[in-house]
C-alpha cells in the first residue's frame, strides 16, 4: 500500500466513524445526516431556497435521491421544507426551508456540534 492510499483509507475510516456517530445522534431529531445537510444548505442561503438541481449538487446526492428526501421533509413534522415552481422558468423547482425547518435545524445543530466535539480528536488536522 502506498502512503497516499494509506492516508486515503485513514481518512475514509475517520469519515465512516464520524458519519455513524452523527446518524445515531440525529435519530433523536428524526433526521438523517443527508436530511441535516439539506437543511444546513438551505439555511445558509440568505433567501433560504435553492433550485432542486443546485441543492442536489451541494449535498452530493442524485437529483432523484434529493427529490425523495425533500418529499419526506415536506411531509414530516408539519413540513420542514416547501417546494414551489420558478416564476420565470416553469421547469425550475425551488425548495425552501420553512420556519419549522429552521427550528428543527437549530435543535439538531446543538446535537451535531456536541457529537463533533466528542470526536474532535479523531478528526484529521486542518
Amino acid at each position: 500500500m502506498t502512503e497516499l492510499e494509506h492516508r486515503w483509507q485513514t481518512l475514509d475510516r475517520h469519515w465512516q466513524t464520524l458519519n455513524r456517530a452523527l446518524e445515531q445522534a440525529l435519530q433523536q431529531h428524526a433526521l438523517s445526516v443527508s436530511e441535516y445537510r439539506v437543511l444546513v444548505a438551505l439555511e445558509a442561503k440568505p433567501d433560504h431556497h435553492h433550485r432542486m438541481q443546485v441543492l442536489a449538487e451541494l449535498v452530493g446526492l442524485s437529483q432523484s435521491a434529493t427529490t425523495r428526501l425533500v418529499t419526506r421533509l415536506e411531509a414530516q413534522d408539519c413540513g420542514l421544507l416547501a417546494r414551489y415552481m420558478c416564476d420565470t422558468d416553469r421547469r425550475g423547482v425551488y425548495t425552501e426551508i420553512t420556519a419549522a425547518g429552521l427550528q428543527k435545524l437549530a435543535a439538531a445543530r446543538t446535537t451535531v456540534h456536541a457529537t463533533l466535539e466528542r470526536h474532535r480528536g479523531e478528526l484529521p488536522p486542518g
